[in-house]
This record gives structure tokens, C-alpha cells and sequence, in this order.
């Protein structure tokens, strides 16, 4: 990521209060870019985490509003150079098959939204952050970028899964038709600090951060052989910034290739938090596919770094989580006592 390239560009960031989302305000402020946040509520306090300064502009609308959407690019006092699209909605894999028409509707809409006001305002660029998830049945282990719906289209009840596909299909519809240069970086699992830790999480990382510092026990679906990726948040934005600056693949698989089984995962987050491990083995329950990695062979000949190990990442969570999350949910208590 060179900061030469962002400086003085006009940044548009949805989902800018999520996880990845405040990671690319952060990264892009830092590069000299000025990045305006749309966002629906701050109900994880991570606003005041970002950096101050007069080239961050948080506003309060709701994505699925298009005239309010709209209104955002006409009050810009320059034209918009990237719209990185980051706002999703998903949850557990039971949400994704019991709310499957809520899920579809509200991401179609929203990246509807994303791709018309790139098109009405002559946005040159935009990131529409897709998914691993859109690999149904992958033919070959790594997952190459071919082994997609253009090769074959699966059905799921899965909501999310066919909100990503969507979401890539209107995008080369709209390559195609008006040459709005899109980028689809298809993400591992992601995990960092300002993850959501709270009780409704439906994350792995953050869910088994509850259980090991409550005492419970982990519980693993599967033998705990399955095999997955994790990529820190911020090596995961340089990624897809680099992607960007490269141009040279508009859809790119963005991951590691430090594989990890689902129970080394969950031993690795005990030794992380300094607890002992409290691992239970459920082998008559499914635990997915036996292997989700990704051939990130394309991502190796474009990104500028080397991304850190999942034990470095998982240290620093532990450090923000201890250092932020907690400090700040003391202070919630605090307030509501006072």
C-alpha cells in the first residue's frame, strides 16, 4: 500500500463502524485520503476508537434509504474516487437459513444502492467486499477464483451465500454496461480488534473468546480436524488496497496460507488469554467442510507485505480487548451505576 496513491483521494466507506470497515477509514486517514463514513448506529462504541481529524466524516443515514444515499454524493464538495462497500448483514449459519428473503433483500438492495450512485455520480472505482462463502462446492483444494458460479451456480437456502453471489453477478453487469471499475476481493475469515465481542456475535473468534474467559467450554463440532484460514483485519484492508492500486485482477481470493484445524484454533485462543483449555469434542454434530483454504497465489504477486501469524494476530486482539473493549464496557457500567 503506498500512501503516494491514496493522498488527497475522496473515500466513501460503508459498514464504516464494523470491523473491516473502520479498519479501511483507518488505513485510508493514515494514507492522507479524506474518507466519509455512512453508518446506521454506533452501538459498539468504535466512533471514538477512529482517528480525529477533519478528513474523517461520520454520517448517520440508513444504505437502504436511496435518496438519503444519494443526498450523501451531492453534498460532497469534490467528486467521490472509491465507494468500498463494507455494510452486510449476516449472522449465524441457523439466521442465514431461517431469515434467508431478510438477508438476500436487504444486501441486494444495498449493494443496488452502492452500484447506482457509482454509476449516477461517475464513481470511478468501487470495492464490493465478497465472500469465500460463494465457494458452495469447490471442485479443487486450495479454492481457486474460477471455482465459482461461473463455472457452476448452486442453489442454498443460505441467504448470505446467495446475497454474495448476487452481488458479484450485478457487478460485472455493471463493468460491462458502465464501466465502472469494480473490484470483488472474495475474504477468508477475518478476525482483529474492534470485532464484535458482544453477546450476539456470530464470529468464531470472538464467540470462543467468551467461553474460554467465562470459564466454559469450547465446543467443537466435528473431530476438530477441519481445517480453515484467519487473516488479521488489517493485513486483510492492505490486501484489498493493494488490489486496488495494482489493478490487475478485479476478483481475487484475500487470504493467508497459514492453515489452522478448528481445534488448534481453540487451543491457540487459551493460550492467548492465559487459560487453561476447556475443549469439548462433539463428533456426531457436523462440523463443515473439511477445508476452506484459499490458492492465494494471485494476492502473492500483487500485496506489499507479508501478512502476521495468526499467534501475533491473536495477540494483539488480546491486547486490544484487554487494553479498549474492556476499559470501555467498564465504563458502561460504571455510567449506568453513576
Amino acid at each position: 500500500m503506498s500512501k503516494d496513491n491514496w493522498a488527497g483521494k475522496n473515500v466513501v466507506v460503508t459498514g464504516g463502524l464494523g470491523l473491516i470497515g473502520s479498519h479501511f477509514a483507518e488505513e485510508l486517514v493514515t494514507a492522507g485520503a479524506s474518507v466519509t463514513l455512512p453508518y446506521r448506529r454506533d452501538n459498539r462504541g468504535v466512533l471514538p476508537q477512529l482517528p480525529r481529524t477533519s478528513r474523517l466524516r461520520p454520517v448517520r443515514l440508513d444504505l437502504l434509504d436511496t435518496e438519503q444515499f444519494a443526498a450523501l454524493f451531492e453534498t460532497m464538495d469534490r467528486p467521490v474516487d472509491l465507494v468500498v462497500h463494507a455494510a452486510v448483514v449476516s449472522g449465524t449459519m441457523e439466521v442465514r437459513l431461517d431469515q434467508p428473503g431478510h438477508i438476500l433483500d436487504t444486501n441486494m438492495r444495498a449493494v443496488s444502492n452502492v452500484l447506482n450512485c457509482a454509476r449516477d455520480y461517475s464513481v470511478p472505482e468501487v470495492v464490493l467486499l465478497s465472500s469465500s462463502d460463494i465457494y458452495l462446492s469447490p471442485s479443487s483444494i486450495p479454492i481457486r477464483e474460477d471455482d465459482d458460479f461461473h463455472r457452476q451456480m448452486y442453489y442454498s437456502r443460505d441467504g448470505y451465500y446467495l446475497s454474495k453471489n448476487y452481488a458479484e453477478i450485478l457487478a460485472e453487469a455493471y463493468r460491462a454496461e458502465y464501466g465502472i471499475n469494480i473490484f470483488l476481493p472474495r475474504l477468508t475469515s477475518v478476525y482483529g480488534p474492534r470485532d464484535n465481542f458482544e453477546p450476539d456475535t456470530d464470529r468464531v473468534v470472538p464467540t470462543m473468546f467468551a467461553k474460554v474467559l467465562a470459564g466454559e467450554e469450547i465446543e467443537i463440532w466435528g473431530d476438530g480436524s477441519q481445517t480453515r484460514t484467519y487473516m488479521h483485519v488489517t493485513d486483510l484492508v492492505r490486501a484489498i488496497l493493494d488490489m486496488v492500486e495494482c489493478n490487475k485482477y478485479q476478483t481475487l481470493n484475500i487470504g493467508t496460507t497459514e492453515t489452522v484445524s478448528v481445534l488448534n484454533l481453540a487451543k491457540m485462543i487459551c493460550a492467548a488469554l492465559d487459560r487453561p483449555e476447556r475443549i469439548r469434542i462433539d463428533p456426531a454434530r457436523s462440523g463443515g467442510r473439511p477445508s476452506r483454504t484459499l490458492d492465494v497465489t494471485k494476492l502473492e504477486e500483487i500485496i506489499s507485505f507479508a501478512p502476521r501469524s495468526l499467534r501475533d494476530g491473536l495477540d494483539e486482539t488480546v491486547r486490544w480487548y484487554r487494553n479498549v473493549y474492556l476499559s470501555r464496557k467498564s465504563g458502561e457500567l460504571s455510567c449506568a451505576s453513576w
